[in-house]
């Protein structure tokens, strides 16, 4: 969570709106963090959780190391969750993730 509320104000334009949901669906728990940045070319959102990538000309993301959703993503799979991005140029990223609520 902390890594992607973190992308999400570094990404975001200074004054905007970034959204936490979580919601109970069942036998796990969703989380959303939802921000009105820039957003993600679909060209790179299948990308994005592999170690070192970052995505192309985005001048923000050049002192990260490209890590920090990759160890979200080992993480959140190893507690038997998954995570996801939906993403629209120039609408923002919403990022989600669901962990069982016990293994």
């Amino acid at each position: 969570m902390v890594n992607l509320l973190s992308n999400a104000i570094r990404y975001s334009t200074d004054q905007s709106k970034i959204i936490i949901k979580a919601e109970d669906i069942g036998k796990s728990i969703k989380f959303w963090v939802q921000d009105f940045g820039k957003g993600i070319d679909e060209k790179f959102q299948e990308r994005i959780f592999e170690k070192f990538f970052q995505v192309p000309n985005n001048t923000k993301s050049q002192y990260g190391t490209g890590l920090g959703l990759a160890i979200s993503k080992d993480f959140i799979e190893a507690q038997g969750g998954n995570i996801g991005v939906k993403s629209e140029l120039n609408l923002g990223s919403t990022f989600y993730f669901s962990i069982p609520k016990s293994i």
